[in-house]
């Protein structure tokens, strides 16, 4: 199975229906592959919770976002041949849409996150 590459233009003008549909393509190609090589559900929530201790003091850890892409860039150091290659590429691309200060377009990011992190977990992504 395969999947298209994220819009970066859902970042800064909103999550549509569009981006819901990508979401939910990559949350399957994420768990496809077998125990050894799909993303595990405790990868990708480990990400999810750190977006989310952003979003909660946003104004104050906003300053935090640029480490996001080296904490996935470790995860894909440790498990090279899982998909969180394939999530760590999407991710950074979204990472790179969103304009330093802007919480529209951080908020905009972390829907599609849990867009994701929703049709990973309805797939069936493993522990």
């Amino acid at each position: 199975m395969a999947y298209d590459k994220i819009n970066p233009d859902w970042i800064r003008t909103g999550v549509n229906n569009d981006a819901v549909e990508w979401a939910k393509s990559f949350g399957e190609f994420l768990t496809q592959g077998g125990r050894k090589s799909s993303l595990s559900t405790s990868q990708i929530r480990k990400f999810f919770g750190e977006l989310k201790r952003i979003q909660a003091d946003y104004d104050k850890l906003k300053t935090e976002l640029p480490m996001l892409k080296a904490q996935l860039a470790y995860a894909v150091g440790r498990k090279p041949d899982t998909k969180i290659k394939q999530f760590n590429e999407e991710i950074s691309i979204a990472l790179d849409s969103v304009r330093e200060n802007n919480k529209s377009d951080f908020n905009n990011f972390v829907k599609i996150a849990e867009a994701i992190v929703a049709y990973h977990k309805f797939f069936g992504g493993n522990d």
